[in-house]
C-alpha cells in the first residue's frame, strides 16, 4: 500500500491535502543559526500560530494541509517539539526530513563526521532516521537517542555554483538512503545554480527521477533551463515567496505559467521557504507560511490559471512526490 510518512505516522498520501513542499516550523540552532541568528525558530506557540495560519488557508483548496519540515540532520531538528505543534494544530501533517544542507552550514567540515565516516556509515544513520526514529539528539553528540519519529524525506543541498566534496558525498549517502527506503530526495539549490547538476547526478546514482525535486530553483528565472531539468525526469520545487530583494513574485508565476504551458505541469511543487523569524507572521511579518493557498492560489485563479493546474500545483502534485516508492 502507498503511504506518506509524517512524524505522527504512516498515512494515505490522499489525505495529505495542500502541501508546502519546502518549509520550517521548528529550528533549535546548530551551524546556520550561528550564521545568522534569525534562522533561530524555536517557539513551539508561534509555530502552532504559524501552521494554524496555513492550515486555515489550506481548508479553501482542501480538508488539510502538510507541511514539509526541511530541517535536515545535525542543523537543529527538534524532533519534540515539532510533534508538539503537530499535536495542537488539528488538519496538520508534517513530514520531516533527514539527508544534509550544504558545506557552509556545518561550518569546520574537516573534523565533521561526514568528513570521518564512510560513505555506507552515513547512508546507515539516514536508513536509521526513516525507518527507526530520528535522534533526538539530531546526530550532534556521541549518544544517538532514537525518538519515535520517522522521516519522510531526504535533503540534499549545494553550495553556489559548485558541488563541493563534502556535499558530493552527502549526496552519495542520500542516494543510497533514498533506494533503499523508497523516500523522496528534496533539494536546495544556492541561487539557483547547480540544480541540473544535482539531478544529472543523483539519477547517475541511482535515483528514480521522479523521487527527485530540485529545490529554490525559481532564483533561476531561465525558463529555458528550468526545462532542461524537467526533462530528467525529476521535479521543480518552486518556493522563496515574496523574496522582493531577489525578485517579483510575478517571476515565479511566469515560470509557473510558461512550464504549465510547455506540457510539465503534473512535476512542479511549491514551497515557501519561510525559514527564518524575519519570514514569517508569527514573528511579526506580513508574509509567512501559508503564502501558496492564501496568496499564489488566488492570485493563479485571478490571472486566468486553469483550476485544474492550480489544485496540481497545490494537491495533487505533492501528494504524488510525497509517497514513499521503492522501485523493485
Amino acid at each position: 500500500m502507498s503511504f506518506a510518512r509524517t512524524i505522527l505516522g504512516d498515512i494515505d498520501p490522499k489525505e495529505l491535502g495542500v502541501v508546502n513542499a519546502h518549509d520550517h516550523l521548528i529550528r533549535t540552532g546548530a551551524g546556520e543559526v550561528y550564521i545568522d541568528a534569525d534562522h533561530l525558530l524555536d517557539n513551539v506557540d508561534k509555530a502552532v500560530y504559524e501552521a494554524e495560519l496555513f492550515v486555515k488557508a489550506s481548508k479553501n483548496w482542501a480538508n488539510s494541509g502538510t507541511i514539509v519540515d526541511m530541517c535536515p540532520a545535525n542543523s537543529g531538528r527538534g524532533m519534540d517539539k515539532l510533534v508538539e505543534v503537530n499535536r495542537r494544530v488539528e488538519d496538520l501533517h508534517i513530514i520531516a526530513c533527514t539527508g544534509f544542507h550544504r558545506e557552509k552550514v556545518y561550518l569546520e567540515t574537516r573534523d565533521h563526521w561526514v568528513s570521518r565516516y564512510t560513505v555506507d556509515q552515513i547512508t546507515e544513520l539516514l536508513i536509521a532516521d526513516i525507518e527507526e526514529g530520528i535522534d533526538r539528539n539530531d546526530y550532534s553528540g556521541p549518544i544517538v537517542d532514537r525518538t519515535d519519529v520517522k522521516a519522510g524525506c531526504i535533503k540534499v543541498a549545494t553550495s553556489y555554483g559548485i558541488i563541493t566534496d563534502f556535499e558530493r558525498k552527502c549526496m552519495e549517502a542520500c542516494a543510497n538512503a533514498s533506494i533503499e527506503t523508497g523516500a523522496p530526495i528534496n533539494t536546495h539549490t544556492t541561487y539557483g545554480t547547480c540544480g541540473l547538476e544535482q539531478a544529472q547526478l543523483l539519477i547517475e546514482m541511482g535515483v528514480p527521477a521522479d523521487q527527485i525535486a530540485i529545490g529554490h530553483i525559481q532564483r533561476n528565472a531561465d525558463v529555458w533551463y528550468l526545462q532542461q531539468i524537467l526533462e530528467t525526469g525529476a521535479y521543480l520545487e518552486i518556493d522563496g515567496t515574496y523574496r522582493i530583494k531577489y525578485q517579483p513574485d510575478s517571476n515565479r508565476i511566469m515560470e509557473l505559467r510558461e512550464l504549465g504551458k510547455r506540457g510539465f505541469g503534473d512535476r512542479i511543487l511549491l514551497g515557501t521557504d519561510s525559514g527564518k523569524a524575519s519570514y514569517q507572521k508569527a514573528y511579526g511579518s506580513v508574509t509567512g507560511v501559508d503564502f501558496n493557498p492564501a496568496n499564489d492560489g488566488p492570485r493563479m485563479i485571478d490571472e486566468g490559471f486553469d483550476p485544474k493546474f492550480v489544485d496540481d500545483l497545490l494537491i495533487n502534485n505533492g501528494r504524488t512526490f510525497f509517497t514513499m516508492r521503492k522501485d523493485k
